[in-house]
C-alpha cells in the first residue's frame, strides 16, 4: 500500500479509533471534543476556517478511505464524527454543560437520524458519509445556541 494511502486510512479513522470494536463513532466523538478543546481557540473566524478545513478534508479522505476499504461508508471511517462533533459544539463556551450537550445531541441526531438526515447519507463518496454528520452537528448547534440565548436573557 502507498504512503500516501496510509496517511489517509490513519486519519479517517482518526488515528486508529475507526478500528475499535465498540462504539468507535461515539469514541471518535469525544476524541474529537477534545481535540477542540485543546486545540481551538474561541476566535470566530478560526473556526469558521477550521469547519470548513474539517469538512473538505473529511469530504476528501473518506472518498479516497471508502475506495481503499471497497466499502461504502465503512465503519472505519469515523473523521466524519469528529467533523460532525466540531459543529456541533463550535460557537460555544466550552463549559461542560454545552460540551456534554452537544456531544451527547449530536450522537442521538447522528444514530437516529431524524428528518432528512437519513437521506443525506445516501449521496455518494466522501459527501455522502459526511454530510449527515454535518447536519446532524448543525441541527445540534442549532439547539444549543438557542439555550445560550435563553440562559443569556
Amino acid at each position: 500500500m502507498r504512503v500516501i494511502n496510509r496517511i489517509i486510512l490513519v486519519y479517517s479513522s482518526v488515528f486508529g479509533i475507526g478500528y475499535i470494536k465498540c462504539a468507535p463513532g461515539t469514541i471518535s466523538s469525544l476524541a474529537g471534543i477534545l481535540i477542540w478543546i485543546l486545540f481551538v481557540p474561541n476566535v470566530f473566524v478560526f473556526q469558521i476556517f477550521i469547519l470548513i478545513v474539517m469538512f473538505l478534508v473529511s469530504i476528501l479522505f473518506s472518498s479516497v478511505a471508502q475506495n481503499i476499504y471497497n466499502t461504502k461508508d465503512d465503519k472505519r471511517i469515523v473523521i466524519d464524527e469528529v467533523a460532525g462533533t466540531w459543529f456541533s459544539i463550535a460557537f460555544l463556551p466550552k463549559t461542560i454543560i454545552f460540551l456534554l450537550s452537544g456531544f451527547l445531541l449530536f450522537r442521538f441526531f447522528d444514530i437516529r437520524k431524524p428528518l432528512f438526515i437519513k437521506n443525506s447519507q445516501n449521496l455518494s463518496g466522501g459527501f455522502g458519509i459526511t454530510i449527515d454528520d454535518i447536519i446532524a452537528g448543525i441541527f445540534t448547534n442549532v439547539i444549543l445556541q438557542c439555550v445560550r440565548f435563553l440562559l443569556d436573557r
